[in-house]
């Protein structure tokens, strides 16, 4: 066969081919073979004063551990502030949960982060479900998420489901 074989050039054509697709389908399959989920799920026990560690991480954001808090009856999210400006009125029947999470991101990109409480009971059904999004960017600190809350269904809550979220900023 000569160089100059049409022959040769159709073989050198299907291995280029051949060895092309396997780069451009290669690619996809060592992005996810990479640390970089964008998702988490954990469900802990509901339990007040007492941190539950949660070792998330979504993207390069560690999310380590939530502590529950009553904040009492008649503590609204937006605090006194909000009752005077007409936001979130003071109830009666309803008390506010603090979830504090201990979160850091190492990296230097901001990533806002999207957390989602589901409190449930212990059938597993939903008895209140919350959201709230922060970023962080090359830092650690803590993120405290307040969900104001009937009083009456605190003691019915068994579990929280934390879902998380994160996506480069």
């Amino acid at each position: 066969m000569k160089h100059d074989d049409p022959r040769r050039l159709v073989r050198w054509s299907r291995r280029s081919f051949v060895l092309v697709g396997c780069l451009l389908l290669g690619a996809p399959f060592a992005v996810l073979g990479q640390d970089s989920q964008l998702r988490a799920e954990r469900t802990v026990t509901f339990a007040v004063g007492k941190a539950a560690p949660l070792d998330a991480k979504v993207g390069p954001v560690n999310i380590q551990s939530v502590e529950f808090s009553d904040r009492g009856r008649g503590s609204t999210p937006g605090g006194i502030a909000g009752i005077v400006r007409g936001g979130a009125s003071a109830s009666e029947a309803s008390t506010t949960i603090r979830s504090h999470f201990m979160v850091e991101n190492p990296s230097r990109d901001e990533w806002e982060v999207t957390f989602t409480l589901e409190f449930v009971d212990k059938s597993g059904k939903l008895i209140e479900k919350a959201t709230k999004k922060s970023t962080w960017e090359g830092e650690a600190k803590p993120l405290d998420f307040d969900h104001a809350i009937l009083e009456y269904v605190v003691p019915l809550i068994a579990q929280v489901r934390v879902k998380l979220e994160g996506r480069l900023d």
